[in-house]
C-alpha cells in the first residue's frame, strides 16, 4: 500500500480518483475529513453509494479495512482503481440498500457517503437512511459525508431544466439538516459552492470553481449547492424508559 492519504491532496490524479467529479470544490470533504480519520491508526469504515469506489480508496489509503457498498454490486467500476492503488486487500465489496442496511449494530468506527442520499427521493427515506448509518456506526464512531443541498432558484431550475433526475432527486433543504441528524452528539456542517456546478464538463466547473473562491463567501449560506458534514455518536448510548 502506498503512502498514507491523512490530507487527501497528495497528488492531484489521486484526488481525482477519490472525488471523480467536481473535483476542485467537492474536495472539501477531504480537507474537513482528514482530521476525523487522523483520529484513527486503523479500524473498521464503511462507504455507500460508491458505484465508482472514491471513498472506499480514501478510507483504505487511511490504514482502515473498508466496506465498499452500493445499491448495485460496486466491484466492476472500483475494483480497477482499488487494484491500481494498491488498496485492494483492504476493501470488501457488498450490495447495500442504504436505507436497510444489512450489518449489525455498532460495527464501523467511520462511515461515509458523497451525493446518495437526494436519489432516495423523499424525507422520511432519508431520515430512515440516516438513523441507518447512524446504527451501524460504534459508539464515538463519526459519520462524514457530503450532500447537494436545495440552494437557490437559480439553482433548482437548472436542475429541473438540464439534468434528467432533477425531476426525482430531493436536494435537502438547509433548514432540515440539524434536526436530520439530532441523534448525534457533535455536528459540523460548512456549506459550499455556487458556480462550479453550471459547468457541463470537469474543465468548466475547475474554471468555475474560481469564482466560487472570490464569491461564495459573502453569500447566504442557503444559496450554497452542497454540504459537507461531520457527526459524531455519542459514547454512550441512552437507555429506553421502561
Amino acid at each position: 500500500m502506498g503512502e498514507r492519504c491523512i490530507l487527501g491532496a497528495v497528488e492531484k490524479d489521486l484526488v481525482r480518483d477519490i472525488i471523480q467529479w467536481d473535483v476542485a470544490n467537492w474536495k472539501h470533504l477531504l480537507k474537513i475529513g482528514a482530521p476525523v480519520l487522523q483520529k484513527f491508526e486503523s479500524g473498521e469504515a464503511a462507504s455507500f453509494g460508491e458505484r465508482e469506489g472514491g471513498l472506499s480508496l480514501w478510507l483504505a489509503l487511511n490504514g482502515f479495512r473498508a466496506e465498499c457498498s452500493d445499491y448495485n454490486l460496486p466491484k466492476e467500476i472500483p475494483f480497477p482503481l482499488h487494484v491500481k492503488r494498491e488498496v485492494v486487500d483492504l476493501i470488501h465489496y457488498s450490495q447495500q440498500d442504504i436505507t436497510a442496511i444489512s450489518f449489525e449494530e455498532n460495527r464501523f468506527d467511520v462511515v461515509m457517503f458523497k451525493s446518495v442520499i437526494g436519489a432516495l427521493g423523499d424525507k422520511q427515506k432519508q431520515e430512515t437512511a440516516i438513523a441507518e448509518l447512524y446504527r451501524v456506526l460504534k459508539p464515538g464512531g463519526y459519520l462524514i459525508f457530503a450532500e447537494n443541498t436545495e440552494a437557490s432558484v437559480f439553482h433548482r431550475y437548472a436542475r429541473k431544466k438540464f439534468t434528467h433526475w432533477g425531476h426525482r432527486w430531493r436536494y435537502l433543504p438547509k433548514a432540515e439538516l440539524p434536526q436530520m441528524l439530532n441523534e448525534f452528539q457533535f455536528i459540523e456542517l460548512k456549506h459550499f459552492g455556487f458556480f462550479a456546478t453550471f459547468g457541463r464538463s470537469e474543465k468548466q466547473r475547475t474554471f468555475l470553481t474560481f469564482f466560487d473562491r472570490i464569491f461564495v463567501p459573502i453569500m447566504p449560506k442557503k444559496w450554497r449547492y452542497f454540504v459537507v458534514a461531520v457527526c459524531r455518536k455519542p459514547d454512550e448510548q441512552p437507555t429506553s424508559k421502561a
